[in-house]
């Protein structure tokens, strides 16, 4: 049972929608929601990888989060359009050897300097507290050692605000941002909607 919803990004972007979505998952009305978290979705990008979702998890019985790496994590145009948000649930044997159902909600999304999302993160800010200017108006480079293969991700970056002109170096990526299992370059997810403080990890700031 399984619920895809191609809207507008704001579905899986806003957190409150985010949550929303997960209930349906947390209430066994679906076993999955699968929405998206870019600023717009457009339906002859992100189908084809949409196509191949639908048949791992349904032909070829894959695990849902496994189906998204290998259909959406393999297809960069679609993932760089728009990241994907995926509420699901799965079972794990809890200490008393009993299955246990548990929701875990996630992004997986394409990281992008030159298109300003670093981690895949367009909602990135600038960390000078009086500016806050957003990703699109920053400019971002690797900086340092670059990686490959599976540690990509410990790539440091820089950047500079076109705003403020503030320039920050060595920024590493946060702990809680992982590296998808693609073999692919540039594909990451992380838990969603972030925490407070995964929000001031990456320049936002509460109100």
């Amino acid at each position: 049972r399984g619920l895809v919803v191609c809207s507008c990004g704001s579905t899986g972007r806003i957190p409150r929608s985010a949550q929303l979505l997960r209930r349906m998952v947390e209430e066994d009305i679906f076993d999955f929601v699968l929405a998206f978290a870019g600023v717009s979705t457009m339906d002859a990008v992100v189908v084809p990888a949409l196509n191949r979702f639908v048949e791992n998890v349904y032909v070829y019985d894959m695990k849902m989060w496994d189906a998204l790496e290998e259909s959406f994590g393999e297809d960069r145009h679609a993932l760089n359009h728009s990241p994907v948000l995926l509420s699901f649930s799965d079972f794990q044997i809890d200490n008393n050897k009993k299955r246990q159902r548990v929701v875990d909600t996630r992004v997986l999304a394409y990281s992008n300097l030159k298109d300003g999302r670093p981690w895949g993160l367009d909602i990135f800010r600038c960390f000078e507290s009086t500016c806050q200017a957003p990703a699109y108006n920053i400019i971002f480079h690797p900086q340092g050692k670059q990686h490959y293969g599976k540690h990509w991700v410990e790539t440091k970056i820089r950047y500079t605000c076109l705003v403020c002109k503030r320039k920050v170096k060595s920024i590493p990526c946060p702990s809680w941002i992982h590296g998808a299992r693609s073999q692919n370059y540039g594909r990451v997810w992380y838990q969603w909607p972030l925490t407070p403080g995964q929000q001031r990890d990456i320049g936002i700031m509460s109100p």
